[in-house]
């Protein structure tokens, strides 16, 4: 009988201090940080009484998972959206709740990286709260470029270097190779191309948003080089089976000497294998005419069905704080904050690697911030993986991938 009493009066508590329950989804490479998450939130909960229940998705299902959610109206209460269109594309649907009036009397809004406020914006109403930023830089296992006779404190600059030493690296017989192509229908590739777009002095798209801009010389450069370098050149594995995230773990063990990568790369390298600490570095990728990087990461938005909104405001202002972000870095050493005091006070600052990434933060572009943004990135992963697969031509398959994005954008 005292037992019973004294089960009901712990479940009493406990509803006491936790009212309400909070979704949260988290999706891409956050979602693999499992021990400071459980910890941040941890925080939250103290600091509110607020039960969250965190729920992660990897980044190749979790596009899918989240609009088949807020398209039935049952999303969870807070959940990120990568920088890279989603958030515009959401807005124009019904799909999120507006932030600007938060947003405008939040602490943090002075701190957050200007360039990334348009990323979250619709018709001039913000929809989400930066949280992680990055920009894409060459990741590459310096271990590997010694056993290759190539000083590692040198990497490529140009993309003539970057073939050179990517070929001195590759041994195919022993499932070694000196450069990864992403070539899968994801993301991954969109960016993966873009770098090299941009780093031949062409953009996706018309500074207006209203038409295909990498049907260019430039454009087609970007295309043969980056599929020759997996397909004519051979130095990198089966392209459209892996993308970065592959090749980053594929480099923790010694296996591919580069790729794309950035600063979320840090943290899970090492996870993936411990050795590998001081064994790796990032620098500016190499370019052909210019230098280039594509911004991402991912902004926190609140689905317009949360019954739970002010809640979710609260937990998505306490995750972008200075305190948690400076946790964050201290125990991870990544990813990049969006909050730019954080960038400049924390330990991030006097890290060889971080100051390479701040130098290259300018370079960096943001994908197109609208609605029709998924559906054009679409388009891309389609064109390499043509080429790849050698079902079309760089010519052919660049000329139907800027028609088909012509049509989506309705230019005439």
């Amino acid at each position: 009988m005292k037992k019973s009493v004294l089960s009901i009066v712990l479940i009493v508590i406990a509803v006491l201090s936790f009212g309400k329950t909070l979704t949260i989804w988290v999706g891409g490479q956050v979602a693999e940080l499992d021990e400071t998450w459980n910890s941040v939130i941890k925080g939250f909960e103290q600091k509110y009484g607020i039960k969250v229940e965190v729920q992660l998705f990897g980044f190749d299902t979790y596009y899918d998972k989240l609009v088949t959610a807020l398209q039935a109206g049952k999303g969870p209460d807070l959940a990120f959206a990568d920088l890279g269109g989603w958030v515009p594309t959401f807005a124009e649907k019904g799909w999120l709740e507006p932030m600007e009036e938060q947003i405008k009397n939040w602490e943090g809004t002075p701190q957050i990286w200007p360039n990334l406020w348009p990323t979250v914006t619709y018709k001039g109403v913000r929809y989400g709260l930066p949280w992680y930023t990055d920009c894409r830089l060459l990741l590459y296992n310096k271990a590997m470029f010694e056993q290759a006779g190539l000083d590692p404190n040198n990497p490529p600059k140009t993309w003539s270097e970057l073939l050179a030493a990517a070929q001195k690296i590759t041994d195919a017989k022993n499932r070694v190779y000196g450069y990864g192509v992403s070539g899968t229908k994801t993301e991954h590739t969109t960016l993966g191309y873009m770098m090299f777009l941009y780093a031949a002095g062409g953009k996706l798209l018309t500074d207006d948003y209203s038409r295909a801009a990498f049907n260019t010389p430039e454009g087609l450069k970007a295309l043969k080089f980056y599929t020759d370098l997996a397909k004519n050149y051979a130095v990198s594995p089966n392209a459209i089976q892996y993308h970065e995230d592959d090749y980053r773990n594929m480099m923790a063990q010694n296996r591919v000497a580069m790729s794309i990568g950035g600063p979320w790369s840090f943290p899970l390298i090492e996870a993936a294998n411990p050795n590998i600490v001081g064994k790796y570095s990032v620098a500016l990728h190499p370019y052909d005419s210019q230098p280039a990087s594509v911004l991402g990461g991912w902004a926190l938005v609140i689905p317009k069905s949360s019954p739970n909104k002010e809640d979710a405001w609260k937990l998505a202002a306490y995750l972008t704080s200075f305190d948690v972000w400076m946790k964050w870095v201290e125990e991870k050493g990544g990813p990049m904050p969006t909050r730019m005091d954080v960038c400049t006070k924390s330990m991030l600052a006097n890290d060889p690697k971080w100051q390479v990434i701040f130098k290259t933060f300018p370079y960096a572009v943001a994908r197109p911030p609208i609605p029709q943004y998924p559906q054009i990135s679409e388009q891309i992963q389609i064109m390499v993986q043509r080429v790849l697969l050698n079902e079309l031509t760089p010519e052919e398959a660049i000329k139907v991938a800027a028609e088909n994005v012509n049509k989506i954008l309705g230019a005439k």
